[in-house]
Protein backbone atom coordinates (compact mmCIF):
# COMPACT_ATOMS: atom_id res chain seq x y z
CA UNK A 1 0.00 0.00 0.00
CA UNK A 2 1.13 3.73 -0.78
CA UNK A 3 0.79 6.31 1.15
CA UNK A 4 0.71 9.82 -1.22
CA UNK A 5 1.97 11.95 2.21
CA UNK A 6 5.47 9.95 1.61
CA UNK A 7 5.11 10.49 -1.49
CA UNK A 8 4.70 13.93 -1.69
CA UNK A 9 7.31 14.44 1.25
CA UNK A 10 10.12 12.58 -1.16
CA UNK A 11 9.00 14.50 -4.27
CA UNK A 12 9.67 17.68 -1.73
CA UNK A 13 13.05 16.51 -0.95
CA UNK A 14 14.23 15.63 -3.94
CA UNK A 15 13.07 19.41 -5.89
CA UNK A 16 14.66 20.78 -2.89
CA UNK A 17 18.25 18.51 -3.68
CA UNK A 18 17.84 19.74 -7.19
CA UNK A 19 17.50 23.62 -5.96
CA UNK A 20 20.57 23.31 -3.71
CA UNK A 21 22.69 21.64 -6.88
CA UNK A 22 22.08 24.20 -9.22
CA UNK A 23 22.53 27.19 -6.41
CA UNK A 24 25.70 25.45 -5.99
CA UNK A 25 26.82 25.04 -9.26
CA UNK A 26 25.82 28.31 -10.07
CA UNK A 27 27.83 30.15 -7.50
CA UNK A 28 30.77 28.10 -7.64
CA UNK A 29 30.77 29.11 -11.52
CA UNK A 30 30.34 32.61 -11.23
CA UNK A 31 33.50 32.12 -8.54
CA UNK A 32 35.55 30.20 -10.59
CA UNK A 33 34.84 32.78 -13.42
CA UNK A 34 36.22 35.58 -11.09
CA UNK A 35 39.81 33.78 -10.29
CA UNK A 36 38.64 31.13 -8.07
CA UNK A 37 41.52 28.57 -7.85
CA UNK A 38 40.27 25.23 -5.52
CA UNK A 39 42.83 22.67 -4.29
CA UNK A 40 41.00 20.12 -5.86
CA UNK A 41 41.53 16.43 -4.74
CA UNK A 42 45.18 15.59 -6.45
CA UNK A 43 44.68 12.80 -9.06
CA UNK A 44 48.09 11.77 -9.77
CA UNK A 45 46.45 9.68 -13.19
CA UNK A 46 45.80 13.53 -15.03
CA UNK A 47 48.97 14.89 -13.82
CA UNK A 48 50.98 11.87 -14.89
CA UNK A 49 48.80 12.33 -18.30
CA UNK A 50 49.71 15.89 -19.30
CA UNK A 51 53.37 14.92 -18.58
CA UNK A 52 53.12 11.47 -20.95
CA UNK A 53 51.37 13.55 -23.80
CA UNK A 54 54.56 16.38 -23.30
CA UNK A 55 57.20 13.87 -23.09
CA UNK A 56 55.30 11.63 -26.71
CA UNK A 57 55.74 14.92 -28.38
CA UNK A 58 59.37 16.47 -27.33
CA UNK A 59 60.46 12.58 -28.58
CA UNK A 60 58.42 12.97 -31.35
CA UNK A 61 56.64 9.72 -30.78
CA UNK A 62 53.03 9.71 -31.20
CA UNK A 63 50.30 9.79 -28.22
CA UNK A 64 47.50 6.53 -28.23
CA UNK A 65 44.12 6.70 -26.62
CA UNK A 66 41.82 4.28 -27.51
CA UNK A 67 37.60 5.13 -26.18
CA UNK A 68 36.88 1.60 -26.11
CA UNK A 69 33.62 0.60 -27.34
CA UNK A 70 31.65 3.31 -26.00
CA UNK A 71 28.83 4.70 -27.96
CA UNK A 72 27.81 8.65 -28.16
CA UNK A 73 24.02 7.36 -27.83
CA UNK A 74 24.30 4.59 -25.82
CA UNK A 75 23.69 3.51 -22.19
CA UNK A 76 27.77 4.38 -21.98
CA UNK A 77 27.22 8.13 -23.24
CA UNK A 78 28.59 9.44 -20.43
CA UNK A 79 31.83 7.60 -20.76
CA UNK A 80 31.87 8.02 -24.19
CA UNK A 81 31.80 11.58 -23.38
CA UNK A 82 34.31 11.21 -20.08
CA UNK A 83 36.45 10.22 -23.21
CA UNK A 84 35.87 12.16 -25.75
CA UNK A 85 36.66 15.34 -23.11
CA UNK A 86 40.08 13.87 -22.37
CA UNK A 87 40.41 13.39 -26.25
CA UNK A 88 39.76 16.95 -26.42
CA UNK A 89 42.45 18.31 -23.73
CA UNK A 90 45.10 16.00 -25.41
CA UNK A 91 44.97 16.57 -28.99
CA UNK A 92 44.46 20.48 -28.35
CA UNK A 93 47.97 19.97 -26.30
CA UNK A 94 49.00 17.76 -28.97
CA UNK A 95 48.38 19.86 -31.97
CA UNK A 96 51.76 21.31 -31.84
CA UNK A 97 53.76 18.28 -32.74
CA UNK A 98 54.35 17.12 -36.49
CA UNK A 99 52.70 14.25 -35.56
CA UNK A 100 48.99 13.60 -34.77
CA UNK A 101 47.70 11.38 -31.91
CA UNK A 102 46.03 8.43 -33.18
CA UNK A 103 42.62 7.77 -31.77
CA UNK A 104 40.80 4.24 -31.59
CA UNK A 105 37.41 2.76 -30.90
CA UNK A 106 34.68 0.36 -32.17
CA UNK A 107 31.72 2.31 -32.30
CA UNK A 108 30.63 3.55 -35.76
CA UNK A 109 28.79 6.84 -34.08
CA UNK A 110 31.81 8.08 -32.01
CA UNK A 111 34.13 7.74 -34.73
CA UNK A 112 33.19 11.19 -36.87
CA UNK A 113 33.14 12.94 -33.14
CA UNK A 114 36.15 12.18 -32.49
CA UNK A 115 37.80 13.20 -35.56
CA UNK A 116 35.79 16.43 -35.79
CA UNK A 117 37.37 16.97 -32.10
CA UNK A 118 41.02 16.54 -33.73
CA UNK A 119 40.56 18.48 -36.70
CA UNK A 120 39.39 21.48 -34.52
CA UNK A 121 41.89 21.56 -32.15
CA UNK A 122 44.34 21.74 -35.20
CA UNK A 123 42.21 24.49 -37.45
CA UNK A 124 42.69 26.71 -34.14
CA UNK A 125 45.98 26.05 -33.36
CA UNK A 126 46.35 27.41 -37.25
CA UNK A 127 48.11 23.90 -37.93
CA UNK A 128 45.57 22.38 -40.22
CA UNK A 129 48.12 21.07 -42.36
CA UNK A 130 49.52 18.78 -40.07
CA UNK A 131 46.56 17.07 -39.50
CA UNK A 132 46.17 13.44 -40.64
CA UNK A 133 43.27 11.63 -41.76
CA UNK A 134 43.92 8.87 -40.10
CA UNK A 135 44.15 10.22 -36.72
CA UNK A 136 40.70 9.00 -35.88
CA UNK A 137 40.39 4.80 -36.32
CA UNK A 138 37.39 2.90 -36.32
CA UNK A 139 39.45 -0.97 -35.70
CA UNK A 140 36.60 -3.02 -35.77
CA UNK A 141 32.60 -3.10 -34.21
CA UNK A 142 34.07 -5.37 -31.74
CA UNK A 143 35.76 -4.92 -28.54
CA UNK A 144 38.41 -8.00 -28.75
CA UNK A 145 38.80 -6.70 -32.29
CA UNK A 146 39.93 -3.34 -31.02
CA UNK A 147 42.36 -4.57 -28.31
CA UNK A 148 43.61 -6.65 -30.90
CA UNK A 149 43.99 -4.01 -33.32
CA UNK A 150 45.26 -1.91 -31.00
CA UNK A 151 48.43 -3.78 -29.97
CA UNK A 152 49.75 -3.12 -33.67
CA UNK A 153 49.59 0.47 -33.31
CA UNK A 154 51.52 0.76 -30.46
CA UNK A 155 54.17 -1.48 -31.79
CA UNK A 156 54.52 -0.12 -35.50
CA UNK A 157 53.19 3.73 -34.90
CA UNK A 158 55.85 5.26 -32.63
CA UNK A 159 53.26 5.15 -29.76
CA UNK A 160 55.07 6.57 -26.77
CA UNK A 161 52.21 7.13 -24.51
CA UNK A 162 48.98 5.26 -24.43
CA UNK A 163 45.74 6.20 -22.52
CA UNK A 164 42.80 4.04 -21.91
CA UNK A 165 39.42 5.62 -21.46
CA UNK A 166 35.98 4.39 -21.62
CA UNK A 167 34.09 1.68 -20.51
CA UNK A 168 36.76 -1.22 -21.35
CA UNK A 169 36.66 -4.93 -20.09
CA UNK A 170 38.94 -7.67 -20.27
CA UNK A 171 39.97 -6.89 -23.25
CA UNK A 172 42.06 -3.78 -21.79
CA UNK A 173 44.54 -6.36 -21.20
CA UNK A 174 45.96 -6.84 -23.99
CA UNK A 175 46.36 -3.27 -25.12
CA UNK A 176 48.13 -2.93 -21.77
CA UNK A 177 50.75 -5.79 -22.70
CA UNK A 178 51.34 -3.96 -26.07
CA UNK A 179 52.55 -0.44 -24.25
CA UNK A 180 54.16 -2.88 -21.68
CA UNK A 181 56.30 -4.52 -24.08
CA UNK A 182 56.90 -1.63 -25.75
CA UNK A 183 57.96 0.55 -22.26
CA UNK A 184 55.33 3.68 -22.74
CA UNK A 185 54.06 4.70 -19.94
CA UNK A 186 50.25 4.47 -19.76
CA UNK A 187 47.23 5.52 -18.16
CA UNK A 188 43.80 3.73 -17.36
CA UNK A 189 40.25 5.81 -16.62
CA UNK A 190 37.41 2.92 -16.52
CA UNK A 191 34.29 2.83 -14.82
CA UNK A 192 34.44 -1.25 -15.43
CA UNK A 193 36.29 -3.54 -12.19
CA UNK A 194 37.53 -5.09 -15.07
CA UNK A 195 39.65 -2.65 -16.82
CA UNK A 196 40.10 -1.22 -13.36
CA UNK A 197 41.86 -4.58 -12.10
CA UNK A 198 44.08 -4.72 -15.30
CA UNK A 199 45.13 -1.26 -15.10
CA UNK A 200 46.00 -2.06 -11.28
CA UNK A 201 48.30 -4.91 -12.12
CA UNK A 202 49.89 -3.04 -16.05
CA UNK A 203 49.12 1.00 -16.13
CA UNK A 204 51.14 3.24 -14.53
CA UNK A 205 48.25 5.14 -13.13
CA UNK A 206 44.39 4.38 -13.02
CA UNK A 207 41.14 6.92 -12.74
CA UNK A 208 38.32 4.68 -10.94
CA UNK A 209 34.95 5.42 -11.55
CA UNK A 210 33.79 8.76 -10.89
CA UNK A 211 37.45 9.88 -11.44
CA UNK A 212 37.21 10.02 -14.94
CA UNK A 213 34.56 11.88 -15.86
CA UNK A 214 35.62 15.07 -14.12
CA UNK A 215 39.22 15.74 -16.70
CA UNK A 216 38.44 18.78 -17.91
CA UNK A 217 38.43 20.37 -14.41
CA UNK A 218 42.04 18.36 -13.93
CA UNK A 219 43.29 18.96 -17.43
CA UNK A 220 42.12 22.79 -18.45
CA UNK A 221 40.73 23.95 -15.02
CA UNK A 222 37.20 25.21 -17.37
CA UNK A 223 35.08 27.07 -14.74
CA UNK A 224 31.78 24.65 -15.65
CA UNK A 225 33.90 21.66 -14.62
CA UNK A 226 35.46 22.71 -11.91
CA UNK A 227 32.06 24.06 -10.83
CA UNK A 228 30.36 21.05 -11.25
CA UNK A 229 33.52 18.84 -9.40
CA UNK A 230 32.59 21.76 -6.16
CA UNK A 231 29.56 20.95 -5.82
CA UNK A 232 29.36 17.36 -5.76
CA UNK A 233 31.79 17.13 -3.30
CA UNK A 234 30.07 19.44 -1.25
CA UNK A 235 26.80 17.02 -1.70
CA UNK A 236 28.23 14.15 -1.24
CA UNK A 237 29.51 15.43 2.54
CA UNK A 238 25.76 16.52 2.68
CA UNK A 239 24.32 13.53 1.97
CA UNK A 240 27.03 11.56 4.22
CA UNK A 241 26.13 14.06 6.91
CA UNK A 242 22.00 12.95 6.34
CA UNK A 243 22.95 9.00 6.49
CA UNK A 244 25.13 9.96 9.98
CA UNK A 245 22.63 12.11 11.58
CA UNK A 246 19.97 9.55 10.50
CA UNK A 247 21.86 6.62 12.02
CA UNK A 248 22.54 8.36 15.46
CA UNK A 249 19.13 9.08 15.52
CA UNK A 250 17.86 5.70 14.70
CA UNK A 251 20.18 4.39 17.20
CA UNK A 252 19.07 6.76 20.05
CA UNK A 253 14.93 5.99 18.76
CA UNK A 254 14.39 9.48 17.97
Amino acid sequence: MTIPFLGGVTNIIGLGFLIVAGGLLLGFYVLTRQGLKPDLRPLSGYDAMLNQVGQAIESGGRVHISLGPNSVIGEDTGAALAGLAILDVITDTSAISDRSPIATTSDSTTLPVMRDIIRRSYRERGTLDRYESTSARLISLDAISLAAGTTSIVADDNVQANVLAGSLGSESALMAEAGQRKGVSQVFASDRLQAQAVGLAMADHVLIGEEMFVGRAYLDQEPAATASVLSQDVLRWVIIGAIVVSFVLKFLSL
